[in-house]
């Protein structure tokens, strides 16, 4: 019992790191931090232009909720949109692709937290909720 509870513990803490890895790197590209630059938007923009810098807002706004849900389905709450858990799956694969699509070495290191944010989707919320055959 005790290690299933580490367990949950340890996915819980990478997860929700790279929710923060994710925001923090949302939140640069909005405020254009210099850090960033590299690590976003195919790493080649020394100034992130306005309408770059309001997609990210936009998708700021996606993973706060995609976290808010993650925390949910992780603490067994009932979800409003039952499909929520894979939307969220599939957005993440679509992320995991262009991630690993960039021309930025930096960008395709997101490629790891895009990877554990799927796979607790997946584990969590699809997998679950799915019925045992």
């Amino acid at each position: 019992m005790s290690q299933l509870i580490s367990q949950r513990r340890v996915a819980s803490t990478a997860v929700f790191l790279s929710f923060a890895w994710n925001i923090f790197l949302l939140i640069g590209v909005v405020i254009n931090l210099s850090f960033v630059q590299s690590r976003a938007a195919g790493g080649h923009y020394t100034h992130f232009p306005a309408a770059i810098r309001v997609v990210y807002a936009l998708q700021l706004v996606l993973v706060l909720y995609q976290a808010w849900i993650f925390k949910s389905i992780f603490n067994s709450e009932t979800l409003r949109f039952m499909w929520m858990p894979k939307f969220f799956f599939v957005v993440g694969l679509f992320e995991i692709l262009v991630n690993a699509a960039s021309r930025s070495s930096n960008e395709r290191l997101n490629v790891i937290p895009a990877v554990i944010i799927t796979w607790a989707f997946w584990n969590y919320g699809v997998k679950k909720r799915q019925p045992e055959l």
